[in-house]
């Protein structure tokens, strides 16, 4: 664009615009290039010039000139171009040169004053020296030339714009330009030609353009009329009007500055008539958003007359007062104020209006349509006129109602907080963000001794004295650490607030953080109480619960504490302590016999007595009833157990007189060791319990050490430890079932019946066999829990089952639960209810059992055999004796024990004793069972005597009961059918 637009302007100048081949009268290919720069970045410029360089210099060598003299006029215009451009960058950089006469002054003289100098300059410089005529022959036209031509083309070639172009094609606005500017040239040239007028008069049509076109337009109508006038007249000697001839005097640069000076009018008409349009677009802008900002403002606004009566209220002041704005127009502004308020607000508004005061800021009520009243805040402005003379009053009225009555809610809220604060029974005192106080209520004053006018603004911490304890060191309040935090915080246990005048406070405090809706800290508000009774009380109950009443010994849950920080101090270590239990013994008979009172005296006298004969480091408790728990530091077992029988002998030579009798006591002890492999608490209580329970039942006032597997006490914790066991294993269906054929002697093919077994499988899937559980639950009485399991296991739950295979079974009934009435009766009701043949249903009872509960089994075993079981003894032959008691009994099947029968092959007693007991038997008109039978041997000789059945590993091994029944497989992978094929035989 750059080279077309130098090229074309080149051309038009130097050939149509230069008469008689000498300089041109008007230069416009200096201005294109200037547009050019302005308007391109600084690292573009280098590359522009020299387009600009190389186009006019072989545009001037094709229209004529030689290439040096083209080129050297060319370099010359650079320098007007680059200092044009440069300035305008520096001077007119925001583009404002049309926003006012400032800006285009200043616009004027860095592009069309200032630059064509150095032009004109130089080159009137180098001519004058080519040509030999003087240097003013040459300046006055150079300058002139390239002036008129920056002038006229170079704000037209700065307003070329994409916006500016899409304005002026557009359809309408074109047509408007194309009639306005044919019309304005056509009436030019009648002026011209025609009227034979001066040029003064072609400011006429073009001023009417000016007013007629926007600024770009209008200027491009003014280059065109210039550009059209000059090439119709520039090198014309004779003028057909004479008046232009008259004016000229035939020289063509004086024709064109008279062309310039005649279009100059409508050239700053347009200039002045842009000014004029961009303000009056800016006032409008101005004014609609002044409108919109009032209209839409969140504040209400009001345009009052000087009158007071309301011209105008935006939506928010209607809004505020629920009016619709055309009820509000027109209306006395003092209408629509609170009456109280009325008379100060016509005072203020009298004196603003009239009097010139400053203008009011006040708080005042409103009515609002449906009778309310609101507040809001009013202030005001008055708009004034070009003299300075009021026109109306500007209002605003910002709602305050919501603030209004925050204010009064909180007023009212503060005043019930210190209400409530002087009514409350706790101490508070606040303090600002320095931990200076400003507040203390008056239970503060009381506890503290002094008043808030006292201390007012002084730190917290040089009033308060509060110690860690009675006579403890001094510690801080709370205040600091939660301001330094930010967070509430509470103060250790066992604070004391010292008084003023000496007299101290147990207290418990804590100090919360005051702060802003923004966060940040205002201050700390410190809350204190005194629990001197409470924690009296609390120290009184703390030594109940840790003491025992009657005796003043620590109790057992004092007493766990202190084995506890035994056990902690021999872990890791060599350390070994001593856990004693102390029972009494013939305590029972003092007591029954001389009663509570005696008892209890007694107790006390024992504690007194024992706490008397230990060491400082040792420790005793009393652990309920007659027992009593030591604690022997830093002794063994074996030192223990020296001291514990030194404790024995002073204790059962102790005397008690009570009601002029005398009674004397003794002791038993248990002793377990505390070390580091041994140093669980519950295992060391339960130790020392049974191996006090085992000194009793062994030999009363005697001392035994539990060890963990040598000792008598040790067997039986293994048993306790068992019976919790076998509990767990009821409960958690850990039982299981075995059944043992048992067969006839000469066929042991041939299974008369099954003996069913229980069996426990312990924690880890283990299978436990009787002999290592039924012991502990003799022992302990769980037997009877077993039986009911088995009973209901074998005769309820599988019951189906078994009648369906025809199978016969015989379960074990304990001595427990033959003396158990309910068991009987219940296992009567199962018989009753079962659906296997009751004949298929066997009992076996052992020999002592039997004898032991001679009534109840007497009776019960005649009624399960009158009901059609059978009913065998077990273990036969334990105690000869008991041939005495088989008169007393009808059975059907005597089991002669296994200890007879293991050597009955080898040994002449026990043949002879199993021969006794099978005579005695078939005369009694029972058949013969024989246990342990693990040979062909031992079977041969038991068929010899003529034993009717075998039982043991001969005839088969227990298997479980649900491989029995089908519900598993069997251990060689047979069927339960060919099992059982000989069990109806």
């Amino acid at each position: 664009m750059l080279a077309v637009f130098s090229a074309v302007f080149v051309v038009i100048c130097k050939k149509f615009l230069s008469p008689g081949g000498n300089a041109a009268v008007i230069w416009f290919a200096d201005t294109i290039a200037i547009a050019f720069l302005y308007r391109h970045p600084l690292r573009t410029w280098p590359f522009l010039l020299a387009v600009f360089f190389t186009v006019c210099t072989l545009t001037g060598t094709a229209i004529g000139f030689e290439l040096s003299v083209a080129a050297l006029y060319t370099f010359i215009s650079l320098s007007e171009v680059t200092l044009a451009a440069a300035l305008l960058r520096r001077f007119c950089s925001k583009e404002n040169y049309f926003d006012g006469l400032e800006h285009w002054s200043r616009f004027t003289f860095f592009s069309a004053i200032l630059p064509p100098l150095a032009s004109a300059g130089i080159g009137s410089v180098v001519a004058s020296v080519r040509t030999g005529l003087p240097y003013l022959d040459f300046f006055p036209d150079w300058y002139l030339a390239d002036s008129i031509g920056i002038l006229v083309l170079l704000p037209l070639a700065l307003l070329v714009r994409t916006e500016s172009l899409r304005v002026f094609l557009d359809r309408r606005a074109l047509a408007r330009f194309l009639l306005v500017g044919a019309a304005a040239l056509a009436l030019v040239f009648l002026l011209l030609e025609v009227a034979l007028l001066p040029f003064v008069f072609i400011s006429l049509p073009l001023i009417w353009v000016a007013t007629r076109l926007p600024l770009f337009q209008t200027l491009l109508v003014i280059f065109g009329t210039i550009l059209a006038l000059a090439l119709r007249y520039v090198g014309i000697e004779d003028h057909e009007n004479p008046v232009l001839a008259l004016e000229t005097g035939g020289d063509d640069g004086k024709l064109v500055l008279t062309l310039f000076a005649a279009s100059l009018p409508a050239y700053a008409m347009a200039i002045y008539t842009n000014i004029e349009r961009n303000r009056n677009a800016r006032i409008v802008e101005m004014e609609s958003s002044f409108r919109a900002a009032v209209e839409n403002s969140r504040i209400g606004m009001l345009l009052v007359s000087l009158e007071g009566r309301i011209l105008q209220a935006n939506r928010s002041f209607c809004e505020f007062l629920q009016y619709p704005e055309y009820e509000l127009v027109g209306r006395d502004i003092f209408s629509i104020t609170y009456a109280e308020d009325e008379a100060r607000s016509r005072a203020l508004w009298d004196g603003f209006v009239h009097g010139g005061r400053a203008a009011p800021y006040l708080e005042k009520r409103y009515i609002r349509r449906d009778g309310k009243i609101v507040w809001g805040f009013l202030s005001c402005c008055l708009a004034r006129d070009v003299r300075g003379q009021p026109l109306y009053s500007v209002a605003q009225v910002e709602d305050i109602d919501w603030r209004k009555r925050s204010e009064t809610n909180l007023l009212e809220a503060k005043e019930r907080l210190q209400v409530t604060l002087s009514s409350i029974a706790d101490a508070v005192i606040a303090t600002d963000a320095d931990q200076c106080i400003n507040f203390m209520n008056p239970v503060a004053e009381q506890m503290t001794g002094v008043t808030l006018q006292q201390v007012y603004g002084q730190p917290v911490d040089r009033v308060l004295h509060i110690t860690l304890g009675r006579d403890g060191e001094a510690v801080e309040t709370p205040v600091a650490e939660c301001l330094r935090e930010g967070v509430p915080v509470s103060s250790a246990e066992g604070c004391v607030l010292h008084h003023a005048d000496g007299r101290i406070y147990d207290i418990k405090n804590s100090a919360s953080p005051l702060k802003s809706d923004r966060g940040e800290l205002l201050g700390a508000v410190m809350v204190f109480q005194d629990v001197s009774e409470s924690r009296q009380l609390i120290r009184q109950l703390s030594y109940k619960a840790s003491h025992d009443d009657l005796t003043g010994l620590p109790n057992r849950d004092a007493f766990k504490r202190e084995l506890l920080k035994a056990i902690d101090s021999v872990r890791g270590t060599d350390d070994r302590h001593s856990l004693a239990y102390i029972d009494l013994d013939r305590f029972k008979v003092i007591n029954d016999s001389a009663g509570h009172l005696a008892g209890d005296a007694l107790l006390k006298k024992i504690s007194k007595y024992l706490r008397g004969l230990l060491r400082t480091s040792d420790s005793v408790a009393r652990l309920g009833g007659d027992e009593f728990g030591l604690l022997f530091r830093y002794c063994d077992k074996e030192q223990a157990k020296l001291r514990c029988e030194q404790l024995i002998r002073q204790i059962v030579a102790l005397r008690f007189p009570w009601n002029e009798r005398v009674y004397d006591v003794g002791a038993s002890v248990g002793i377990t060791e505390i070390n580091r492999l041994n140093n669980r608490l519950g295992d060391l209580l339960s130790q020392a319990d049974v191996a006090c329970y085992s000194a009793k039942h062994a030999s009363r006032g005697t001392v035994m050490i539990y060890e963990m597997e040598q000792s008598a006490a040790a067997e039986q914790h293994r048993e306790i430890i068992m019976a919790s066991a076998i509990r767990e294993a009821l409960d958690g269906r850990r039982m299981t079932l075995y059944a043992q054929p048992i067969a006839g002697t000469r066929d042991t093919a041939a299974v008369s019946h099954y003996e069913i077994l229980v069996r426990m499988v312990d924690d880890f899937g283990n299978l436990m066999l009787p002999a290592a559980f039924i012991p502990a639950a003799e022992r302990y009485g769980l037997m009877l829990q077993v039986d009911r399991w088995v009973m209901d296991e074998v005769l309820v739950r599988r019951a189906e089952k078994i009648a369906a295979l025809g199978l016969r079974c015989a379960l074990n009934i304990s001595a427990e639960a033959l003396g158990d009435g309910e068991f009987q009766s219940r296992l009567i009701q199962i018989l009753e209810q079962t659906p296997i043949p009751l004949a298929h249903i066997g009992f076996e009872i052992t020999e002592t059992a039997m004898v032991n509960q001679m009534d109840n089994a007497s009776h019960f075993v005649a009624t399960l055999r009158k009901m059609g079981c059978k009913v065998a003894l077990d273990d036969f032959g334990n105690g000869l004796s008991s041939f005495n008691y088989l008169k007393a009994f009808s059975i059907d099947y005597i089991k002669i024990d296994g200890s007879f029968v293991r050597q009955v092959e080898s040994n002449f007693v026990d043949l002879i004793i199993v021969e006794s007991i099978h005579q005695v038997a078939h005369r009694l008109g029972a058949r013969t069972i024989a246990e342990y039978v693990e040979d062909a041997s031992t079977a041969a000789r038991l068929s010899t005597i003529g034993v009717d059945l075998i039982q043991g590993y001969h005839v088969g091994r227990p298997v479980p009961l649900e491989q029995l029944l089908g519900d598993g497989p069997s251990a060689d992978g047979a069927p339960p059918e060919r099992m059982l094929a000989a069990v109806n035989e």
